[in-house]
């Protein structure tokens, strides 16, 4: 599903992992998404204690309902890249599954051409 290309841009590019995954990323600052710990309290909280053990990361916040967390971490002593493979390291982020949003936008935009094409030919016959 992946294609080759940037990991993560500092513009934030978007990836969707699994059927539900994403992560953006801005300087200093990750957000994913993950089912690891939508509506799972314990995977929230061990989550958050072996992110917060990871030298360089500031804080974490996560929210089960969405199954998405918050890192901030300290560009000088980690960056993204680091913080994307430790996650994955530890099962919280599969790269290789990883769909860029410029893939992500491109599949949606056909499908809605697509509806949009079938809308035209059953109306016009």
């Amino acid at each position: 599903m992946a294609e080759s290309g940037p990991i993560i841009s500092r513009s934030g590019v978007r990836r969707h992992i699994w059927n539900i995954i994403f992560i953006m990323y801005v300087p200093g600052r990750i957000r994913i998404e993950t089912p690891v710990i939508r509506e799972n309290q314990e995977k929230a909280d061990q989550f958050q204690k072996f992110v917060k053990g990871v030298d360089g990361i500031k804080e974490v916040q996560t929210h089960t309902v969405t199954g998405s967390a918050l890192l901030f971490f300290d560009e000088r002593t980690i960056n993204c890249e680091q913080v994307i493979g430790i996650l994955e390291k530890n099962g919280y982020f599969c790269l290789s599954k990883a769909e860029t949003s410029d893939q992500y936008i491109e599949k949606v935009t056909e499908k809605v051409l697509k509806a949009a094409e079938d809308v035209v030919t059953t109306v016009l016959g």
